[in-house]
């Protein structure tokens, strides 16, 4: 079985995910509040073009999934991506926080094309980021330690986006300028680290028999016979709406709700929990299965929710349940990022032809155009609660948005779980899956 990695060459993969996620997460922590109260857009605007960037993002994943997966260089199919679009990356992050001054609808413009356009190289650089983990090792086990290193490098870039962006923003300079700068230096470090990964990682060839570059029919027909993949995308859908509700929610209600204009310790503390319950997740994991570890982490961030609904509503009795549930959507993100590529498995046991790409592109898809149409709508929520920038908030608004923040999230936690009920991919299945494999390819390049 191909096969087992160094620490070294798994810490060098995991690092690309903080370069990726220090850009993502701080535009999720942070883009759709610097639209509405650095930049002065509505919160109905601010959404929706913060959603439709987000959207855009989402239907070109699969194009690029399927794109990469079909490509072919002595390098791999996947690492050349990484190298080529580092900087262009960086430039584009940077070009959205460009201070040029613009009001109306000229600085509505650029907002939505600066966005796209960083949206549309993320996709070319992190989709085959994605994909490359399931061209490493075939072996599930190298798999779960695979995303359980990129999680943790993610979530360390979430707290480092949490606790320093709005210090950094105000110590470097007034208004855009500060956001500006900061955009640079977390840019540069993304460029850098991406091309760490590419020096660093390498792709593994699953045999001769196998078939490398399927059309595109291929890898739709791959994907529609994949009953455990539709399972997995229909978890991400579900979830990733309720924890947008949540994050992005989060910001408004410590500056309004609770009177605290840095926001950001709440957000950091979130990634902590993420952060240092990454090794508890993937020690349950190794010990039961991804399924029961996924369970395990919604049904914790079900239970955060309930809890943050009667904590007395002040920073130190948020922070407990803050922390708790970012605890449990480690034990969410991390078997669903290592459920995907086994699923990458069960489709070339279906089907005959393997479509990494293709299935993380559209995961990829699924995932984001939730993230963005969930980013649209809330946007529009607190525009119909009647919520206004920097302004004190009526105690309806309030509570209608305490009640949206905890309570969408708290349904769609149990509703990802219920997908994964039946998700029935466990180790040992896998492992008899990969062996089925690994002879038809010997056949086939034998007959070949």
């Amino acid at each position: 079985m191909a096969g087992k990695m160094s620490v070294g060459r798994k810490i060098g993969y995991g690092l690309g995910d903080f370069g990726l996620g220090l850009l993502f997460l701080t535009a999720s922590q942070f883009l759709l509040f610097y639209y509405t109260d650095v930049l002065g857009l509505s919160p109905s605007l601010a959404g929706w073009v913060f959603g439709a960037a987000i959207v855009w993002d989402a239907l070109i994943d699969p194009l690029m999934g399927a794109l990469a997966n079909r490509s072919h260089s002595r390098w791999g199919r996947y690492r050349p991506f990484l190298l080529f679009a580092a900087i262009p990356l960086a430039l584009s992050w940077a070009l959205i926080f460009l201070p040029l001054g613009l009001s109306g609808w000229t600085l509505i413009a650029f907002a939505l094309g600066a966005h796209f356009l960083f949206r549309t190289v993320y996709t070319i650089a992190a989709m085959p980021y994605l994909a490359l983990s399931a061209a490493m090792t075939e072996d599930s086990g190298e798999r779960s330690a695979l995303a359980a290193f990129r999680l943790v490098f993610q979530a360390f870039a979430g707290v480092l986006a949490a606790f320093a962006t709005l210090r950094l923003a105000a110590a470097l300079g007034d208004g855009q300028m500060g956001w500006f700068l900061v955009a640079l230096i977390y840019g540069s470090a993304a460029a850098a680290l991406l091309t760490i990964v590419f020096f660093s990682a390498r792709e593994v060839s699953f045999g001769e028999g196998l078939k490398i570059r399927p059309t595109f029919g291929e890898m739709i027909r791959v994907l529609r016979a994949n009953r455990p993949f539709w399972l997995v995308c229909g978890a991400f859908l579900i979830g990733s709406v309720g924890f947008v509700f949540f994050n992005k929610s989060l910001p408004y209600w410590v500056k309004y709700g609770m009177g605290i204009d840095n926001f950001g310790p709440f957000l950091g503390v979130l990634a902590l929990g993420i952060t240092f319950t990454i090794p508890l997740w993937a020690w349950l994991t190794r010990r039961t299965s991804k399924r029961i570890t996924f369970l395990a982490g919604t049904g914790i961030s079900f239970s955060a929710c309930v809890g943050l609904w009667f904590a007395p509503e002040t920073q130190a009795g948020w922070m407990p349940f803050i922390a708790l549930l970012g605890a449990g959507n480690g034990g969410v993100i991390l078997p669903s990022w290592a459920m995907m590529p086994d699923t990458v498995e069960y489709g070339e046991f279906r089907t005959g032809t393997r479509g990494e790409g293709a299935a993380f592109g559209f995961v990829s898809f699924v995932q984001k155009a939730s993230l963005g149409l969930a980013a649209g709508a809330l946007g529009e929520a607190l525009s119909l609660i009647g919520y206004r920038a920097n302004q004190a908030q009526t105690p309806e608004t309030l509570a209608q948005m305490k009640a949206m923040m905890l309570g969408v999230p708290a349904l769609f936690y149990l509703g990802a779980a219920a997908f994964i009920l039946f998700y029935p991919l466990d180790a040992r299945t896998h492992g008899r899956l990969v062996k089925v494999l690994q002879r038809r390819r010997a056949r086939a390049a034998a007959a070949q």
